[in-house]
């Protein structure tokens, strides 16, 4: 019984070790071009607890996306 006991424990560490290593060799996301970004003003607003927020840049190529609050996006103010 011990013997399971132990080869479980090895296992798990095993795992463990194999997902750290996994999660430390992926490279990290691309650099941001300083060309590529332009100046916006968006402002939003939590629909939960009310927090306003203005994103002043964002990248020309990407669709700029309602950012999370409260576990919610964000709506579109103005």
């Amino acid at each position: 019984m011990t013997y399971i006991i132990a080869l479980g424990i090895g296992v798990g560490i095993f795992a463990v070790s194999m997902w750290a290593i996994r999660l430390l060799a992926t490279p990290g996301p691309e650099e941001v071009d300083p060309e590529a970004v332009e100046e916006v003003t968006i402002d939003y607003k939590c629909t939960v607890c009310g927090l306003r927020l203005t994103v002043t840049h964002a990248q020309a190529d990407d669709e700029v996306t309602a950012p999370r609050h409260c576990r919610e996006p964000m709506d579109v103010s103005g």
